[in-house]
């Protein structure tokens, strides 16, 4: 990384215009979606891996011809282009307010000029309403809940070589007690790192940050370095990589050859430990490689190829620390670990995506943890198959009506999957499951509608089924396979053969979660500043949840509950 500093400051003439990134999960990426499916993006961008490039988002807007779109996908474009293109916001000159603010329509605070583009924002997240459910008694509760998330986005490039972005922000909240639930059994909140509570039912405090650096040292190769979160796939869920877990300190080198993108990226994270005292020193690390291989030939399909290792530094005979073997960008993670004798985690996975008739976008996943073919012969249901597949589909302008645009997923991921037998190279990241969200042993199903009536207001509906098999205990004897805060040993074993064998998804606690999920969305303007009004229904078993909630929310992506 030092050498990487060195060139990028002493070398400045040989380093490529700089970007940032789109947040994830922002509304942003389904106009994307969209663009891709109608054969718009040719293979400028791979929806396949994201965040997106700002400047790579821009190519593919300037191909876009407005006059072959509807009245209110003209409007839509038209802030999608404010939204996601600062050349383009640059041009939307007004008077702002005070002279000073809001000059472009969009930035609170911008300065762009040679030597510098910045752009300053407030982040807000102003929410508040109530949810009434059985998960503390069965006669049922009504709690407030409220969203009060504060702070400040700062982006921009300096010189036109080096990209930056930094945000932080102070969540203050009062949560639907079925993640309030969740929280209290593991100590975590999806994304998000130390928590604090506050006297009050529900109520979580904690820090919210990221911030990185990119730079090109050469034309095709962009490096980002930096406390940021990806997701490599074009579903709800990522078997392979999500970014459900909290963000880490990430190394994520692009080289786009051709039609291929190959994306190296090496993490350090943290192993979250329950219960640990102050005075026992900082959480461990641990670490992970990626690689990613996309090949886009057309603007119709994608095909990727997948490989990750997650390796703890302490082992058994000492401390190991960070294993420069897996630095070798273009070598199979397996190779590596037979030849050091290695004992990590390693998984492999492809994905391919078709779009055709320009409505349609079929896609799925395949991610292999573990497989011994040679036990084929001695029973069914082995627990070291640990294989999960994804397959889904979406249909925009359904049924010949502008913006209405469906979306099916399935997901089936057998028991043990994630899992390791050394439990800290898990497939986690602060405890927090790197692939599907709700981990292991599961079978899902996924359904979502999207629609925007006028260029300014989104209408989401999203319905989840999830049959998901769970620990009787959490900290029990037996593990059942669904839970990636365990090694992989302990399995039940109420077959005729072993505990080896006769292991299924769903099985252990087998739980029934449902939810149905709404939400409008009005956007103010040019600006990414929203007015929001959410519903849910959530069941768990014979457990309830009903919230509604409302307000404001600038410059950060919709909450987003994959678990």
């Amino acid at each position: 990384m030092d050498r990487i500093l060195l060139i990028l400051f002493l070398c400045p003439s040989f380093i490529f215009a700089q970007d940032t990134d789109i947040l994830l999960n922002h509304d942003l990426y389904h106009f994307i979606d969209r663009i891709d499916i109608k054969g718009l993006a040719d293979t400028t961008i791979h929806t396949d891996l994201k965040p997106y490039g700002r400047n790579s988002l821009s190519a593919v807007l300037k191909k876009v011809d407005s006059n072959s779109l509807s009245a209110v996908e003209k409007g839509w474009f038209e802030r999608i282009q404010s939204l996601g293109d600062d050349d383009h916001a640059s041009q939307q000159d007004s008077k702002g307010i005070l002279k000073y603010f809001y000059r472009n329509r969009r930035d609170l605070f911008q300065v762009n000029e040679d030597q510098l583009q910045l752009f300053i924002n407030p982040v807000l997240y102003t929410h508040g309403g109530l949810d009434r459910n059985t998960f503390l008694n069965a006669e049922g509760e009504n709690l407030p809940i409220y969203t009060n998330a504060r702070g400040v986005q700062i982006r921009g490039s300096a010189s036109g070589k080096v990209g930056f972005h930094t945000e932080v922000y102070d969540n203050y909240n009062r949560i639907p007690q079925f993640i309030y639930n969740r929280y209290q059994q593991n100590l975590r909140l999806p994304g998000e790192g130390f928590i604090k509570t506050f006297d009050r039912p529900n109520g979580l405090d904690y820090f919210s940050s990221r911030a990185y650096l990119t730079f090109s040292p050469v034309k095709n190769i962009r490096v980002k370095f930096g406390k940021d979160r990806v997701f490599w796939g074009n579903g709800h869920q990522s078997l392979l990589l999500s970014d459900h877990a909290a963000d880490p300190l990430m190394l994520n080198i692009t080289t786009r050859i051709w039609k291929l993108e190959y994306v190296n990226q090496f993490t350090q994270m943290v192993d979250f430990l329950i219960n640990r005292n102050d005075n026992e020193g900082t959480l461990p690390r641990k670490y992970g490689a990626f690689h990613m291989l996309n090949y886009k030939p057309n603007d119709k399909i994608s095909i990727g190829i997948f490989e990750s290792v997650i390796y703890a530094p302490y082992l058994a005979n000492g401390y190991r620390g960070f294993e420069l073997q897996y630095l070798n960008p273009i070598i199979f993670y397996r190779a590596i670990e037979q030849f050091i004798g290695s004992p990590d985690n390693a998984l492999l996975g492809a994905h391919v995506k078709w779009n055709f008739l320009n409505h349609f976008q079929s896609y799925g996943q395949i991610m292999v943890d573990d497989y011994n073919y040679g036990v084929r012969n001695q029973g069914t249901g082995y627990w070291g198959n640990k294989i999960g597949w994804q397959l889904g589909a979406k249909y925009i302008d359904a049924f010949n009506i502008p913006t209405l645009d469906l979306q099916f997923e399935t997901n089936r991921i057998r028991p043990y999957t994630y899992q390791h037998f050394n439990i800290a190279s898990n497939y986690t990241s602060y405890g927090q499951s790197l692939g599907h969200g709700a981990g292991a042993n599961l079978q899902d199903f996924y359904a979502a509608l999207r629609y925007r009536p006028w260029p300014s207001v989104f209408v989401m509906l999203s319905y989840t089924y999830r049959m998901e098999g769970r620990d009787f205990d959490q900290f029990g004897t037996v593990n059942y396979g669904g839970n990636l805060d365990r090694a992989t040993g302990n399995r039940p074993e109420w077959t005729i053969q072993n505990s080896d064998f006769g292991h299924t998804v769903g099985q252990g606690n087998t739980w029934t979660v449902q939810q149905l999920y709404g939400r409008v969305s009005w956007q103010i303007g040019l600006s990414d500043v929203y007015l929001d009004l959410e519903g849910r229904y959530r069941s768990e078993n014979t457990l309830r949840s009903y919230s509604i909630n409302g307000g404001l929310r600038a410059n950060i992506a919709p909450a987003s509950i994959k678990y």
